[in-house]
């Protein structure tokens, strides 16, 4: 493992191939108040050939037993949830653009003992809702970008279901629940990632938690 690599991560005004997508979302005081790092991390757009590639483990990969069916069941439309329980889960994150259109693929690999599991989801851009969070069949969360104590937050406000063109919200109780997903740097080259998913009424179904650097000659 490395620390990050300034070289590459450039500050977002004067790299070319920076990504101005979070702090437009954000705005530019709620950008500046995100530690240096994390604005560096995000402020850079990788490509398919060059795509940003993170390792480190996952001290608690956990699901309650609704959580366990729900990703199951969501095995059909790419797997968005780690279908399996775990900790110190050896973990490997890349990030790069989707195929067609402005996404970022967030592709997280699981090593459970034995067995690998691969879980995929897309942030997209939105002229309306500002940030999707996008996975197979049509299924999405619209998400909430802020910063609290320099830490980047994703908080989910509503899900959906896009069919035809139609972007239809789905009840709150027949989701998995709200979605609260935090990036926090620790100023040594690495930064956690925690997540967070409870439904109103069967309380946490879901929760990640994880520490990360940049992986070394990336």
């Amino acid at each position: 493992m490395k620390m990050l690599d300034r070289r590459r991560f450039t500050v977002l005004d004067t790299d070319r191939n920076g990504d101005p997508t979070f702090r437009r979302l954000m705005g530019e005081a709620a950008w500046q108040r995100l530690a240096p790092a994390i604005r560096l991390r995000f402020g850079v757009k990788p490509t398919r050939d060059a795509p940003l590639v993170y390792a480190g483990r996952m001290a608690d990969v956990r699901c309650s037993w609704a959580g366990w069916l729900l990703a199951q069941f969501c095995r059909l439309i790419g797997t968005p949830f780690a279908p399996f329980r775990g900790r110190d889960v050896p973990t490997e994150v890349r990030v790069y653009p989707e195929a067609a259109g402005e996404g970022l693929v967030w592709e997280r690999r699981y090593r459970f003992p034995g067995r690998t599991a691969t879980v995929y989801s897309v942030k997209r851009p939105d002229t309306r809702d500002g940030l999707l969070e996008c996975v197979g069949g049509g299924f999405g969360m619209t998400l909430s970008v802020f910063e609290r104590d320099s830490a980047l937050h994703f908080l989910s406000r509503r899900y959906f279901w896009q069919l035809a063109g139609r972007r239809l919200t789905l009840p709150r109780l027949l989701t998995p629940g709200t979605t609260h997903v935090i990036h926090s740097d620790y100023g040594d080259g690495s930064f956690s990632f925690t997540m967070a998913v409870r439904h109103p009424w069967l309380g946490e179904t879901f929760f990640q938690d994880g520490r990360f650097r940049a992986r070394e000659g990336v």
